[in-house]
């Protein structure tokens, strides 16, 4: 009986903390679509978006339901996907057929389809892992044409290329940098080199004036980059404020899921991110 009641007891108060978590993060102006976070109260209206891994348009779907957009450009490299995307959202969204790449690369990509296709990529070894159903050629974009495709300016872009997302952001200039307002990025490494590398694409962003908030801590598939440079000076103290309290939540949060056993196993050079 009284594991049943310390169950019971444990099951209201997990139910509490996460009401009390979305409230605190509704109120600091967060949004989350299919795992990706980032400022609402940041976006201009309407916004120029663009979804690099669109997959099904899931992300971009509920987006168009809170935000008005004027501009958007969805990124795929299954063709399938990217016909579907095609058929679903029609003179809503320019789709491209391609593969995100860093820059200086070739035309076309070899893109390894898995199984699994939201594991899919241009990183077969990682795509390996969930079982390799045919390797194509596909088209390729950077960073750079991506942003003169939507006009040179972007308020939101979000990042979800399994595994690819490293070269894509070292190798983005300063200039196309700053020309975003927001990315939400999920890594999806998991070796402890992978987490140091993007400890250091954390310390880039932050010297290219952008502000970081992890809203998936202790791990890092749901990172937010918020140019503050585009902030008007007085505003921008006030942002940083609030993202150290997002941070600060987010933390909270994490510690309150995972537990101190867990945490125990994840290297400090994780536990610091942002």
């Amino acid at each position: 009986m009284l594991t049943r009641q310390a169950a019971s007891l444990s099951k209201h108060v997990r139910s509490g903390a996460r009401r009390i978590f979305y409230l605190f993060r509704d109120h600091l102006g967060i949004r989350r679509f299919r795992g990706h976070s980032f400022f609402g109260s940041l976006l201009t209206q309407p916004a120029v978006v663009a979804d690099f891994g669109a997959h099904r348009g899931e992300f971009f779907a509920a987006l168009r339901v809170e935000c008005s957009i004027s501009r958007a450009l969805l990124v795929e490299a299954d063709q399938d996907l990217a016909s579907f995307l095609k058929e679903t959202f029609g003179n809503q969204a320019d789709v491209r057929h391609a593969a995100l790449v860093g820059r200086h690369r070739e035309a076309t990509i070899t893109f390894t389809r898995s199984i699994e296709p939201e594991t899919s990529s241009i990183v077969r070894d990682w795509s390996a892992g969930y079982g390799v159903l045919n390797q194509v050629e596909v088209p390729t974009i950077d960073f750079a044409e991506a942003l003169r495709q939507v006009g040179g300016r972007m308020d939101l872009g979000k990042i979800d290329i399994e595994g690819a997302e490293f070269e894509v952001l070292k190798t983005a200039s300063a200039s196309d940098l700053s020309s975003c307002s927001q990315l939400t990025v999920e890594f999806h490494h998991t070796a402890q080199s992978m987490r140091r590398e993007v400890g250091r694409f954390c310390q880039r962003m932050r010297r290219e004036g952008y502000g970081i908030v992890n809203a998936g801590w202790p791990f890092v598939g749901d990172i937010l980059f918020v140019n503050l440079r585009r902030l008007a000076p007085a505003r921008r103290l006030r942002f940083r404020c609030r993202m150290a309290l997002a941070n600060g939540l987010f933390i909270l949060r994490g510690t309150f899921l995972c537990g101190a056993g867990l945490l125990k196993g994840i290297p400090w050079s994780q536990l610091s991110l942002p």
